[in-house]
């Protein structure tokens, strides 16, 4: 047996020695002594509280940022009630404690925090759990955050990801949950959280996901919201089947929580199942038709004093004018009555005024307010044609006229000054003379200009600006065409005009904004309604009676209209085939419906012609149906109320002396003497007193309100028949005295209101003593507006003026406008 080798030996028991003689740790290894390590350790946790103390004393809870304050603004409809739309680009609306049901603050509890009524603001088991999640590259299910950091976070910091911003959460956190309630954190935070689909905070999220506000969620709802709230694009289950997995994973680990954390018991978690959720709907906020109102809301808060900030993320409550029924009902009447045929670039505007307040009820203007920023009712400026007639009609009855003055009905209408000759429509003749109830029912365009002269143009406007068009009206010039709507003007301005007709004459401007509040309930605005009597209620009464005939006469030109089976007043308006109207009101409603064709800038320049298969398309149509089926919907379930009765303006006067100076009339009359006792209101020369007109407008001797003869006389002056009183109801005196003034506006000296001269000549144009069409009270070409037609007898009409028969030779150039 060998010896044991003496070198290991000496090793064996030279241990010590052996270590000795071991190289001794160098530089950074000899650091690292467990020692060493705790020292660092410990050194590190003291720098660590030294800068949280730091941190307490130096960082103050800050204001609330801009985004935790911000809430969506809410339109509602007028019952203040009914959401119309919101402003701004963030959807938040804030609720308070009450408002929010307790399962779903325990859902959202087991879901992200479960230790949230026993931690300081911050959890020690959380942060750990989430660091090891993160060395091990998973995602922990409970997070790292508290509420209450994320409270913090959200309602006072940024989104940034920095040291610096995680230590100010942190400090923040602590002294929060030390000064606020914990209820009150929840809250806030459940109102800051962001859910997806643009939602910010519950009550958003529950419309948007269930459809219902947030006081209605059932127990399924509050622990689906609680599960999506982690991660919307994760978890919304409508997107796609991934997302349906992980979120009914997640819902069941909510529900396992609310069991943990006493909220719920086991066999309520295993009976609930995960709710039907709604799809997305992805609308632009002013998308739609609803987007024109939203818009014209905004921009009106805007005139009212509120800033953008305001009414973006101001959480302002705006009650408007609009009413739902009413909205729906443009929506729809335009949608089913407007044309298919040739309708390319064809557009519709409707819009609807309450008569006496201003609000504007209901408003069409178009499809899409985010396709076609352009209003139909509100931008687009096209000429309304013959609607404009009615405040002609009242500048007449204000200055003198009656409904039965007179004026030219033949076409073409040729005067020095005028230009091309005015025709009616389809250059139809209506007898020398026409009344102007007739002249109304049937749209007579000779008639009014012929009015026009008697009273000037810039009367006309004046009426026109009290009613409420504006004065500056692109077009809106004194000239005698004004009448014929040759002015641009947009459909809401004609529905605010004819409101001021249906309120007996009474102006008020129009609105969208009735009242604002904030969030808290507290009033920032309210509309303040501004009347003002733009016209006597006489007068507007026997305007809205003429207007009346437009619909209910078998002649009229609106007779669509009668099938609303209420009372109503409107008239048709056509301007050179370019742009086709109706306008109209009962007493709870005025609206206006417009079809032009072209698009945005270019509206109103293209011919209508052809669109729906019409070779005229006029306001008696389209338009009318459009605007009938309206007012039937948007009126449905209130009442009929009547118009006031006719007043009969002007129609009663004193009787005047007899004139001695009778003309030699072709019609047989002997013009010597003769009072005033012998002609009726409706200027029927019967030799009957007053007495003989009944009070709905038929005299005794059978002449209608509209100025018809009933008796055998036609309407354009044919005597073949005679009538009854002598005087056909052109005009001509066949037998008639003019020594007094009858109640249609003729004067005693045998001169017509509308200045033509009667003494002697027949208002067919023979020029004994001057036509309708010639030149008026003994004056030159007819530039001298206003005149009042007392020219001295016998010199009424300068012998060198143009007979009705020259004129309708002349034809060139003919201007068409309206019916």
């Amino acid at each position: 047996m060998s010896e044991p080798d003496a070198t290991l030996e000496g090793r064996n028991d030279a241990g010590p020695r052996y270590r000795a003689n071991q190289p001794q740790k160098k530089g950074w290894r000899r650091l690292f002594t467990w020692k060493a390590l705790a020292l660092y350790v410990l050194g590190f946790f003291l720098l660590v509280a030294g800068a949280v103390a730091v941190a307490f004393a130096t960082i103050d809870v800050p204001e609330p940022n801009d985004f935790s304050t911000s809430e969506t603004s809410i339109v509602y409809y007028d019952d203040g009630e009914t959401e119309l739309g919101r402003l701004g680009a963030e959807n938040r609306e804030i609720v308070n404690s009450e408002q929010i049901p307790d399962t779903l603050k325990q859902a959202v509890i087991a879901a992200e925090d479960r230790s949230f009524y026993d931690n300081p603001g911050f959890s020690v088991t959380g942060i750990a759990r989430a660091a090891w999640d993160q060395v091990r590259g998973t995602a922990s299910a409970g997070g790292g955050s508290t509420i209450t950091q994320q409270y913090v976070k959200n309602y006072y910091l940024t989104q940034e990801q920095t040291l610096s911003r995680k230590l100010q959460e942190f400090v923040i956190a602590v002294k929060i949950d030390q000064s606020i309630d914990k209820d009150q954190i929840l809250t806030d935070y459940l109102n800051t959280i962001w859910f997806g689909r643009g939602t910010y905070g519950v009550q958003t999220a529950s419309q948007a996901y269930f459809g219902v506000e947030v006081e209605e969620l059932d127990l399924a709802q509050s622990a689906a919201l609680a599960a999506i709230l982690r991660s919307p694009a994760s978890y919304d289950p409508t997107q796609g089947e991934e997302n349906e997995a992980r979120f009914e994973e997640r819902f069941r680990y909510v529900l396992n929580g609310m069991v943990t954390t006493g909220a719920i018991d086991r066999s309520t978690a295993e009976n609930t199942e995960p709710p039907e959720v709604r799809p997305e709907e992805r609308e632009n906020r002013f998308g739609g038709t609803d987007g024109y109102l939203l818009l014209m809301v905004r921009d009106e808060l805007r005139e009212r004093g509120f800033d953008d900030s305001e009414i973006e993320a101001g959480g302002l409550r705006v009650t408007t004018s609009f009413n739902e029924q009413a909205q729906e009902a443009a929506v729809r009447a335009v949608s089913e009555e407007r044309p298919t045929e040739n309708a390319e670039r064809v557009h519709v505007g409707l819009s609807a005024v309450r008569p006496g307040d201003g609000g504007i009820v209901a408003l069409y203007g178009g499809e899409d307010a985010v396709e076609q920023g352009f209003n139909n009712a509100v931008d687009a400026r096209v000429q309304p044609g013959s609607i404009i007639k009615p405040f002609t009609l009242a500048a007449a009855l204000e200055n003198g006229h009656s409904l039965y003055s007179r004026f030219a009905g033949n076409s073409p209408y040729a005067r020095e000054g005028l230009g091309s000759p005015v025709e009616n429509q389809g250059n139809r003749s209506w007898g020398a003379s026409v009344d102007l109830l007739q002249a109304t029912e049937r749209s007579v365009n000779t008639a009014f200009v012929d009015l026009v002269y008697s009273l000037s143009p810039q009367t006309v406007i004046d009426a026109l600006a009290r009613a409420g068009i504006p004065e500056d009206a692109p077009g809106l010039e004194p000239n005698a065409r004004v009448t014929l709507g040759i002015a641009s003007l947009t459909s809401l301005e004609m529905s605010e005009a004819y409101a001021t007709l249906a309120a007996q004459g009474v102006h008020t401007d129009t609105y969208t904004v009735s009242e604002v509040r904030n969030s808290a309930g507290d009033t920032l605005y309210e509309r303040e309604i501004v009347p003002e009597q733009a016209f006597e209620p006489d007068v507007t009464a026997d305007v809205t009676y003429a207007l009346r005939q437009v619909v209910e006469s078998w002649r009229g030109t609106g007779q669509v209209a009668r099938s609303l089976e209420r009372p109503v007043a409107g008239k048709t308006g056509t301007h050179e085939e370019l742009t086709s109207w109706f306008a109209g009101y009962t007493p709870q409603l005025a609206t206006s419906v417009t079809y032009f064709r072209g698009d945005g800038s270019e509206a109103g320049t293209e011919s209508l012609n052809g669109v729906g298969g019409m070779d005229n398309f006029a306001g008696g149509a389209y338009p009318a149906r459009t605007w009938t089926a309206f007012m039937r919907a948007a009126l449905e379930g209130e009442p009929a109320e009547e118009f006031p009765e006719r007043a009969n303006v002007n129609m009663y006067s004193p009787a005047q002396p007899p004139s001695n100076g009778g003309g030699s009339g072709d019609g047989g009359g002997d013009g010597s003497g003769g009072d005033e006792s012998g002609q009726d209101e409706s200027g029927d020369e019967n030799g009957g007193d007053e007495s003989g007109q009944d009070e709905s407008g038929q005299d005794e001797s059978g002449q209608d309100e509209s100025g018809n003869d009933e008796n055998g006389g036609d309407e354009s002056g044919d005597e073949n028949g005679g009538d009854e009183s002598g005087q056909d109801e052109s005009g001509d005196e066949n037998g008639g005295d003019e020594s007094g003034q009858d109640e249609s506006g003729q004067d005693e000296s045998g001169q017509d209101e509308s200045g033509n001269d009667e003494n002697g000549g027949d208002e067919s144009g023979n020029e004994n003593g001057g036509g309708e069409s010639g030149n008026e009270n003994g004056g030159d070409d007819g530039t001298e507006w206003g005149d009042d037609g007392s020219g001295d007898n016998g010199e009424g009409n300068d012998t060198g003026a143009e007979t009705s028969t020259t004129v309708n030779r002349r034809v060139a150039a003919a201007v068409r406008t309206s019916v």
